[in-house]
């Protein structure tokens, strides 16, 4: 029976399979500090998960950590999706769209960027408790998805043409 396996374990360990949400993130990632968003933010509860699951940490002190993720803005807009003609609105859009740039040790950084996601959940006004428990699970399902497009967009390759170097304030 053993003989059977080891031919395919063979196989597929040199064709570049890993398990699905197995990542190796760039060694600059290892220690990250969060700038400008609590841990108790959903977001920042699904990049935790996700950095652990790479080997790498979310740290709570800027004091050792190889980059930092600041977040210069991040904004939850709800606004009405489908309104019938009694102008009684049927469906709500809840959006979320976060700012954010890199820092890293050497003080270079990345430019400003955005992500932004937008989910629509239904409001009956006679289920209040039910449309409540809609809009916090469609709030959570958006944190999961912001966390996910951050957690990648931080694991595209980092190269020198996408750093922006401090400027030289010494030097005026």
């Amino acid at each position: 029976m053993m003989l059977v396996g080891l031919p395919f374990l063979m196989a597929v360990s040199g064709c570049g399979y890993h398990l699905r949400g197995v990542t190796q993130l760039d060694p600059v990632y290892a220690r990250v500090y969060v700038q400008g968003m609590a841990s108790s933010d959903p977001v920042y509860q699904q990049l935790q998960q996700l950095f652990l699951n790479t080997h790498s940490q979310l740290v709570d002190n800027p004091i050792g950590a190889t980059a930092t993720l600041v977040i210069d803005d991040n904004q939850v807009f709800q606004r009405a999706a489908v309104v019938t003609p009694q102008a009684t609105v049927q469906q709500y859009e809840l959006y979320q769209r976060i700012r954010y740039h890199m820092v890293f040790a050497d003080g270079k950084r990345t430019p400003e960027r955005y992500i932004g996601q937008a989910r629509n959940y239904n409001y009956d006004p006679t289920g209040v408790l039910a449309s409540s428990s809609n809009e916090t699970q469609i709030s959570q399902e958006l944190a999961q998805t912001l966390a996910r497009l951050l957690f990648y967009r931080l694991n595209a390759p980092v190269t020198g043409s996408s750093m922006i170097v401090p400027e030289d304030k010494s030097a005026q």
